[in-house]
Order: structure tokens, then sequence, then C-alpha cells
């Protein structure tokens, strides 16, 4: 009888011993993971990417349109279509107002030609009647010539100097919009030049292209939609030039250096697929900074609580093209802050050099204006030489 409660009193104590130590157990791994590991962890991250908006950039109305959502396009592919009826009239009133100036400018030239010659023909009969009033005056003297004949030679050089005086003033009232300038350059050319060119642009701008490459999303363009400058038509998720923002806590800020390795596990593959990271940079401001309404804490009803720092991830091009992610997809990081180098928290690996930071589809555009404009104007000098033979 004696055996049985020393054995009950033994393996009460087992128990309580073994209770004791899967209790500190936990309290260690608790107090491990939470002050002493080196990953810092987070469920609060999420893709983020470039999102292109497509507006309108002249009004008008859709007549076509050429994508829908989830649809990839390429670069300079159409997309939108607008009306154009209205904009083609606008471009051939300024092309014949372009012609035109050219047109005034070369006859302006001719005129200021003419009053070139006019003062050189001015200038050809005054030498002759100073010529001709030395010799009368010489010719006076021996009683050849009469002295009515020297002071009517003396007044009609009078009235030519004044004729040469009236030439030249016209002749510089002429040369003033032409002086120093060609058919091409002359300002009023310059004017109706730009006028063409922004009309060319204009209707060039009412087919809309793709800036990147990319998948549409968000489309709003309807055909026989009326459409205004600046209006969104759709959007373009580029899915090559991803990141990841994930909000760490404050009091894990201390351990964050860029360039960090970081372990990214998205819940849209399971714990099967993982992403290789790197801490690219820290965003400069708490996420509440640039919330709708920041907190005021000057009110005195303030209550702590911590807050969160957005860091920026960089993602494996390769991987990503694997396991497709996008933006708004819930991922979870782990941050090994292992290796502490001395490389500064205010330090940033971020580049701005994706595909979807530029966009070259509006740098021919004026290239296209500019050899249209130099048609017109070749055609209407051309026109003028051949009328002038």
């Amino acid at each position: 009888m004696s055996a049985k409660p020393k054995f009950k009193s033994r393996y009460r104590r087992l128990r309580l011993v073994l209770a004791a130590a899967v209790l500190a157990a936990a309290l260690g791994y608790v107090y491990w993971s939470l002050f002493l590991t080196r990953t810092i962890r987070s469920d609060d991250a999420y893709v983020a990417g470039n999102i292109i908006a497509v507006q309108a950039l002249v009004p008008g109305v859709v007549v076509d349109v050429h994508v829908d959502n989830s649809m990839l396009v390429r670069v300079d592919q159409p997309l939108i279509e607008q009306e154009q009826n209205l904009v083609r009239e606008h471009l051939e009133k300024n092309a014949a107002a372009l012609a035109e100036a050219v047109r005034q400018v070369r006859g302006q030239m001719a005129q200021a030609e003419q009053a070139d010659h006019e003062i050189a023909l001015l200038q050809v009969r005054r030498r002759k009647l100073a010529d001709d009033l030395e010799r009368y005056i010489r010719a006076e003297a021996g009683g050849a010539v009469a002295e009515q004949k020297v002071a009517d030679t003396r007044a009609d050089l009078a009235i030519l100097d004044q004729q040469l005086l009236v030439a030249r003033n016209n002749a510089q009232k002429a040369h003033a919009p032409v002086a120093a300038t060609t058919p091409r350059d002359n300002p009023l050319v310059r004017q109706k030049r730009a006028d063409f060119i922004e009309s060319f642009i204009q209707l060039q701008r009412a087919h809309v292209l793709a800036p990147v490459a990319g998948f549409v999303a968000n489309r709003r363009a309807q055909a026989g939609q009326p459409v205004s400058a600046g209006q969104l038509l759709l959007n373009i998720v580029p899915l090559r030039d991803l990141w990841v923002t994930a909000n760490i806590k404050e009091t894990d800020m201390t351990r964050i250096r860029p360039g960090q390795p970081v372990a990214v596990q998205s819940h849209g593959y399971g714990a099967a697929t993982r992403y290789r990271g790197r801490v690219l940079g820290i965003e400069p401001a708490g996420g509440s900074t640039f919330s709708l309404f920041p907190p005021d804490n000057s009110t005195g009803n303030y209550i702590h609580i911590v807050e969160r720092v957005p860091v920026r991830i960089g993602l494996d091009p390769d991987e990503l093209a694997a396991h497709p992610l996008r933006p708004g997809m819930s991922v979870s990081v782990a941050i090994d802050t292992t290796q502490q180098t001395d490389t500064s928290a205010l330090h940033s690996e971020v580049a701005a050099a994706g595909a979807s930071y530029s966009t070259s589809i509006y740098r021919r555009e004026m290239a296209e204006a500019n050899s249209a404009a130099d048609a017109i104007i070749t055609r209407a000098l051309q026109a003028l030489e051949t009328a002038a033979r």
C-alpha cells in the first residue's frame, strides 16, 4: 500500500517538471523570437509596381477601342482611336496659313530688294547730277552756261537728295520684317509653323498608343464616349518591374539596412514558393504621414501606437517570370539582419531604371511634325520659283 502513493507522488512531480520545462522552453522561444533573433518578420507587406495611367491627350469622341482588360500590349500599340474630323480641318487650315506665310515673306523680301534697287537708281542719278553741276560751274566761269542752268541743277540735286532720304526710309521699312532671315526662319513663318506643328501633334495624339508594355486594367473608355484632355481611359500594369513594400514596426527599424537579404513568401503560391529579395531602401516617412487625415497629437487625446515604416524590397526578375505576381497581392517577408554592414540607413539602392520608367512614343512625333512642316515650306518655295521663271 505504501509503494503506490510514492509512485503517484513521483509521477506528479515529474509532470510538474515537464510542464515547467515546456513552459520555460516556450517562454525562451518567445523571448528569442522577439528580442534575440536576427530575422525580422512581417505579414504587413504587399506587392507594388508602376501602374501607368493612360489618359486622353486631346478632347474628342472615342470611335474605336482596340484593347480590353487583361490584354497584353506592347509599346506603341494602338489602344484608343478618337474622331479626328475637326482636328484634321484645323490642321489643313494651319497648313494653308503656313504656305501663305512663306509666300508673304518671299513677297516682302522682293519688296525689300526693289527698295534697294530704287536707292541704287537714285544714287546713280545723283552722281550724274553732281557731275553735271561741277561741269556747269566750270562752264559758267567762261560764259558757256547760263547762271539759271546752274541754279536749276542745284535744285534738282536737292530734290534728289530728299528722294534718296525717302527711299532709304522706305527700304528700312521694307527690310524690317525680313532682315537677317530666310523664308524658313522668318518670325512670321516660324509662328505659322508652330501653329501647324501643334495641330499636327494634336491629330497624332488622337491615336492613343501604349506608352509601355504591360497588361491592360481598369478600362473605362467606351465607343461613342466624349472625352476631355486628361481624362483617364485605362491603366497599363507592367509585371516585370515589381517590388515589395513591407511595413515594419518602428521598434525593429534600427537593425534594417539596404542590401540585406529577404525571404519573400506569397500567399498566392503557398509556402513551397519563396522569392529571394533584398532591401533596397527605407521610405523617408511613416505610412500615417501621407494618409488622408494625418494624426494630430496636440489635442491631448494622445495614445501611443507603434507606427510602421515602409521598406522597399527588390525581387529577382527570373523568379518573377517563373511565378508572376500582381500589384496588391499580400506577401510575408523575413529580413535577415545578421549582416550588419557600414551601410547607412539613409542609403538607398532604388534605381528608376526599369522599362516602366520611361516611354519613347512621343519622341518621334516632333520629328514627324517638323518633316511635314518642312515639306509645306519647300513646296511653297518651289511654286514661287516656278512662277518667277
